[in-house]
């Protein structure tokens, strides 16, 4: 997958993708050291804590939350990459898929 981009000798690359922050590690080793990795993932979740605090929607509790986890795609292999991710604690999957596909 990066092979391509490695083969171009790209001196950036722009993490463009939810997940791909889980993977900067293995990223950056694949591409090397001189390649400069940009994630939008510390901005973004500065601006959802923001837009959270400013609804009054942050839990103030001291007690853990319950996790639910919805899936427009495979609940099987999206279980196990929660597994993978999260531990074998990683709760049951709900499939909801997009509305284009609910009518096929």
């Amino acid at each position: 997958y990066l092979g391509p981009l490695k083969e171009q000798d790209v001196d950036t690359l722009i993490l463009g993708c939810t997940h791909y922050p889980l993977l900067t590690g293995v990223i950056q080793y694949v591409m090397g050291e001189g390649v400069v990795l940009v994630s939008s993932a510390e901005a973004t979740a500065t601006d959802v804590f923001a837009a959270l605090r400013n609804a009054d929607l942050i839990n103030q509790q001291r007690t853990l939350g319950a996790h639910r986890f919805i899936s427009s795609s495979s609940e099987t292999s999206f279980s196990e990459l929660g597994i993978r991710f999260l531990g074998p604690e990683f709760g049951r999957v709900e499939h909801h898929p997009w509305p284009s596909e609910a009518r096929t």
